[in-house]
């Protein structure tokens, strides 16, 4: 049904919308952490991302209007892009394992040397998270080798400042409202905070690719 029908309909199009949108959401949810699975998790991850992502870029998707191709382009991309998602995403488990380092250091360390740790592991949490998704959007965007998404990724958080808290504050947000409601987790855990920061970040690359 085309956004124009669904407008029509009244408040009764409008439900409708708002369901085919969560439909939507809990579908990409699912296929993304099925996704993930078939790649035994550290393999998964990314290309699952960067499909996700495919799909959430969309623009019949998030207004409840897309009649089809929603799996099938789900599915295609996570195939196409699974070599290069995880050569993309080897620096982000670099960084996840020294996280992961600092997280089992930090309680046994006190005094100046502790919070200098803890500043530098939020910095470096943020940063690489905000890169991260930054990568996957460009994957699913453009065809650049990885190492040339990895250089434009690194510098959009420097480079966009507005941008990166943007997409920082919906994943604070986001852990709160899960915390709140855990249920919304194995639905849309994924989907959601991703579906924003894709918007975010797409609406910023625009603007850049505008400008050039």
């Amino acid at each position: 049904m085309s956004a124009e029908a669904l407008a029509g309909a009244g408040w009764t199009g409008r439900v409708m919308q708002v369901l085919h949108v969560a439909t939507a959401l809990i579908a990409v949810n699912l296929m993304f952490l099925l996704g993930t699975l078939f790649g035994l998790g550290v393999l998964g991850l990314m290309p699952a991302s960067v499909a996700a992502s495919a799909v959430l870029r969309r623009g019949d998707l998030l207004t409840g209007t897309a009649e089809g191709g929603v799996v099938r382009t789900f599915w295609a991309r996570y195939r196409a892009e699974f070599g290069r998602a995880n050569l993309a995403g080897i620096p982000f488990g670099l960084a996840a394992a020294l996280l992961a380092a600092d997280a089992v250091v930090l309680p046994q360390l006190q005094g100046p040397v502790s919070a200098a740790l803890l500043v530098f592991t939020g910095v470096l949490a943020s940063v690489a998270l905000v890169s991260a998704i930054t990568t996957v959007v460009l994957l699913s965007r453009y065809d650049d080798r990885p190492a040339a998404v990895l250089r434009f990724a690194l510098l959009l958080p420097m480079t966009s400042v507005p941008t990166a808290l943007g997409v920082l504050v919906v994943i604070a947000a986001w852990t709160v409202i899960v915390g709140a409601v855990p249920v919304l987790l194995p639905l849309a855990g994924v989907a959601i905070p991703l579906a924003i920061a894709v918007r975010l970040i797409d609406r910023r690359l625009d603007r850049i690719d505008d400008a050039g």
